[in-house]
């Protein structure tokens, strides 16, 4: 019961953090997503000619 509770504490505070600093994570997102999708082309890219 308590880990369960510790569990909601704990995402509650995340959430509130992230609210707080919604544009840093935001751009922090949106700059990963970024990458990641210019990885996979590239990946796929080096696959097709490969």
């Amino acid at each position: 019961m308590s880990e369960s509770t510790s569990f909601v504490q704990w995402r509650e505070r995340a959430r509130s953090e992230i609210r707080e600093e919604r544009p840093h994570v935001r751009w922090l997102l949106v700059v990963a997503a970024i990458v990641v999708m210019v990885g996979i082309l590239a990946g796929v890219i080096a696959f097709l000619l490969g």
